[in-house]
């Protein structure tokens, strides 16, 4: 552009700038910023969104915090994207009151909080299980008729299954389907591991079956959720059943449902399946972590069967997992 003496504009550093960020080179942004500013190019409110944005997403609180006293500095109001910004950056890192400390500034100042800060503010309090805080804001939303999208009914399905409340997050799920939100896999899996957590496997396995008859394609999440329920509701024959199918059907397996496979295993006293599963993993793509290896080697270790708990320290420590 500027060989052809083509003067770049606003537009063209903001989308400059938003590349950087993306990719995290923030020396990068930061050195277009000054450039942009040396040529007399001021920036606009999606300028400074763009670097707060970039900012907390890289955890640089601290960086981000700048960037707002600059932009206030210069006479250019935060709007709601870039209080979004900071209430999810102090969220990421469990600073849910000052988040919410910024939720409440905001209003102060006239900006109109939006779906998407709602849903910053009900998923970090679900995260740090202040799941009743979370509740007021949700009622708070449909007072101020700021509808709840799949991402705000996601996050407190999840916080609920998590404390405890199965059935209101059930509710919840009915709710969303009434008001043409449809739930996704994602918002599912909470249901699932909460059903199967609470000894309800079977329940989980009819609700599986009822998704897919709606067209809801289960995930690897939704598989090892599943069998992990099976694997400690004594039901191992059902794991290994479900775990078999996805092998054979291609699906690219993790290692956290191998996990859940070893975990049945070894409660079963299954060692030489345990093992043979383990030297087969690499096979299949997938390769073990420092959990895969502690579960077996504890559960070895339990039933005196210590040459192979030790054979297995080793190849851990060779592998650089310990």
């Amino acid at each position: 552009m500027v060989s052809k003496r083509i003067s770049p504009d606003i537009f063209t550093y903001n989308t400059l700038l938003s590349g950087f960020c993306i990719v995290g080179e923030l020396k990068d942004a930061i050195g277009l910023f000054n450039k942009m500013t040396s040529q007399n190019i001021n920036p606009d409110v999606y300028t400074f969104n763009i670097l707060v944005d970039g900012f907390y997403k890289e955890g640089g609180l601290k960086e981000a915090k700048n960037v707002l006293a600059m932009m206030m500095k210069q006479g250019i109001k935060p709007d709601v994207v870039t209080y979004n910004s900071l209430m999810d950056g102090y969220c990421l890192v469990k600073e849910v009151n000052k988040a919410k400390s910024i939720f409440n500034t905001m209003s102060h100042r006239g900006v109109t909080a939006n779906v998407r800060s709602y849903s910053i503010m009900i998923n970090g309090f679900c995260k740090i299980k202040m799941v009743d805080e979370a509740m007021k804001l949700f009622k708070e939303m449909h007072h101020r008729q700021i509808f709840p999208d799949v991402i705000t009914y996601s996050s407190l399905i999840d916080g609920l299954c998590k404390s405890g409340r199965l059935s209101y997050a059930l509710e919840l799920a009915d709710e969303m389907h009434d008001r043409g939100q449809q739930p996704d896999i994602i918002t599912y899996n909470s249901i699932l591991d909460a059903l199967c957590k609470n000894h309800q496997v079977d329940k989980a396995i009819a609700l599986l079956t009822k998704l897919k008859d709606r067209g809801i394609r289960p995930n690897m999440c939704t598989y090892t959720i599943l069998i992990d329920g099976l694997c400690k509701g004594g039901r191992l024959e059902g794991a290994r059943n479900i775990f078999e199918d996805l092998l054979v059907k291609g699906y690219n397996i993790t290692v956290n449902t191998y996990t859940a496979m070893f975990h049945g295993f070894c409660n079963n006293g299954l060692f030489d399946e345990a093992l043979a599963m383990l030297s087969k993993m690499e096979d299949n793509s997938c390769i073990p972590d420092a959990v895969t290896y502690e579960i077996i080697i504890c559960s070895l270790f339990d039933k005196n069967e210590n040459d192979k708990a030790e054979k297995l320290l080793r190849e851990m420590i060779t592998r650089g997992l310990l």
